[in-house]
């Protein structure tokens, strides 16, 4: 019999999505898994939705909590695992009927203990797909600095847990920091180099909707602010002290993530401190990015037009992004 895999789901108040997101999962070709459901406090009917399903397919399990946030519900999820294998699903989010196939057949097939596949972005309005190339056709094998490298050059690779499977060993000594946003960003890096190989799989599986309630999308926060500065000094400082040849890329995961914070936040006195520390950052790295091989010249560009200020810089963007 083949492995089994669990599929870890953190649930906050997710009826609208629910059922689309656990049939996809109880649906999948690969039969041998276990649903791991953390109800994490939910005050509408999501208990109730996950509870049929659970009396009607005994892979379901259901593990409820005092809602804490998302981090404390993903670690009660891999903590409750019994799985060989792990991967995530986001409660308003779904994955192909292959999905869990399509990662485990190819993670055994090159020796892995991370496959990562690429997703299709759901508008939740319109439903419409769409998708991002990378110019990789066939599957990729990197090493772990190899695949922190591309991580921290966004070259393909999310700071998301979802869209991946990992052998559960992976996890050994790691778990979300909690009482933040932005976890994802603090621990992605750290089960790369936990592993030995990862792989990239160019096929679209699993299904991010986009919705304009999500953190990522909404307009940023001062907690959101302090957790962006906090985890991605923390990583160049453990990178700096523990991975050398990996210094480059942590100093541009801290530039473009500062950056990205740098023309979002509010022209108001609270935020006045954290501006001063990205301000700070920006300049000290901004030449060394410029010239760093790696970056893409398209960015190059806007880095170059970050010179002329945070309103010059923040119209430019707004332009690249509606020209494509």
């Amino acid at each position: 019999m083949n492995e089994k895999i669990s599929v870890l789901v953190p649930i906050y108040n997710a009826e609208k999505y629910i059922k689309r997101c656990i049939e996809s999962i109880i649906n999948q070709t690969y039969k041998n898994i276990e649903v791991i459901l953390i109800e994490d406090g939910s005050t509408d009917n999501s208990y109730n939705i996950i509870k049929e399903y659970q009396e009607k397919d005994d892979r379901i399990k259901i593990f409820s909590i005092e809602n804490n946030g998302v981090a404390d519900a993903r670690n009660k999820a891999v903590d409750n695992s019994t799985g060989d294998y792990i991967t995530f699903v986001d409660s308003d989010d779904y994955i192909e009927e292959d999905y869990i196939e399509t990662l485990y057949t190819n993670l055994k097939k090159y020796n892995s203990d991370i496959a990562v596949c690429n997703c299709f972005n759901v508008i939740e309005e319109t439903g419409k797909k769409d998708y991002k190339t990378f110019g990789i056709s066939e599957v990729k094998e990197y090493t772990n600095e190899e695949a922190v490298k591309n991580l921290f050059y966004y070259n393909f690779l999310r700071h998301s847990p979802w869209g991946k499977l990992y052998k559960k060993e992976v996890w050994n000594n790691i778990r979300f920091p909690l009482g933040k946003n932005y976890e994802d960003l603090a621990i992605l890096y750290k089960l790369f180099l936990n592993s030995k190989k990862v792989i990239y799989i160019p096929k679209e599986k699993y299904n991010y909707t986009i919705r304009k309630g999500s953190i990522v999308h909404n307009e940023i926060r001062k907690t959101d602010v302090e957790a962006i500065i906090e985890y991605s000094q923390k990583i160049l400082d453990d990178i700096t002290k523990n991975y050398k040849n990996l210094i480059p890329a942590a100093e541009y995961l801290l530039f473009d993530e500062e950056l990205h914070l740098w023309y979002r936040i509010p022209y108001k006195k609270e935020y006045k401190k954290y501006l001063k520390t990205i301000n700070g950052n920006i300049k000290k790295y901004r030449m060394k990015i410029i010239k760093d091989k790696m970056v893409n010249k398209k960015y190059k560009v806007l880095y170059m037009i970050s010179f002329l200020g945070r309103r010059c810089y923040k119209t430019v963007l707004t332009i690249y992004k509606t020209i494509g």
